[in-house]
């Protein structure tokens, strides 16, 4: 691997094809392994959005890190993710960031809303309920949850059985019920299942659930 890049919280990025796309505002990191998921890059006005990218996506930093050149150009770079503020928070007062060799002060970290750190007591997490509604990546319906498998021993969700909206039966290849793994659930907020995949990519479900 060699040394990590370093980098710094107001390097300046470029993207492969030079164009300036903005500066590094925040970095996105998950409490629970304390990694770095994600940095949030402000593009301003090249693509007039703040976008997420991943640390594999900076192909090499100047000598003064002072400014990092991404391995994506420009027009691989708007498909990056959005960074959307209500996503995130920012950790509790009094968490010590991780020493992960960038000169980060602890207030540019973020991590995810929905993290178990960042529970409360007060707001308990939102739970997946059957009839609650899914979407798919884009924000489109694919249908409702049927079923949901957890983890005894957690109480982790491990899948979930999604029924297709009328109309939509199409989707899981003529079934009418799809199981969606733990992994494609991009988050889950009060009555609604959101997927981190496209609904043309949720694969049915060859066998009626319940039976192995």
């Amino acid at each position: 691997m060699g040394d990590a890049m370093r980098i710094d919280l107001k390097a300046k990025i470029r993207t492969k094809d030079g164009h300036e796309a903005g500066k590094i505002h925040r970095v996105l990191i998950d409490p629970a392994t304390e990694r770095i998921t994600g940095f949030v890059v402000t593009t301003g006005r090249l693509l007039g959005r703040d976008v997420i990218v991943s640390e594999d996506m900076f192909a090499e930093a100047s000598a003064d890190a002072e400014t990092i050149t991404l391995n994506l150009d420009k027009k691989e770079l708007d498909t990056q993710p959005s960074f959307e503020e209500d996503d995130f928070v920012t950790p509790p007062a009094g968490w010590s960031a991780p020493n992960l060799g960038y000169a980060i002060p602890p207030e540019s970290f973020l991590w995810p809303e929905d993290s178990v750190l960042a529970d409360t007591g007060e707001r308990s997490r939102p739970s997946i309920k059957k009839g609650d509604t899914v979407k798919d990546r884009d924000g489109d319906v694919v249908g409702t949850v049927e079923d949901i498998r957890f983890d005894e021993k957690t109480g982790d969700v491990l899948s979930l059985t999604v029924r297709a909206h009328a109309g939509l039966e199409r989707l899981f290849g003529g079934g009418k019920v799809a199981e969606i793994s733990r992994g494609d659930i991009l988050r889950i907020t009060e009555d609604e299942v959101r997927l981190g995949v496209d609904r043309e990519e949720i694969v049915p479900n060859e066998r009626e659930t319940g039976r192995r």
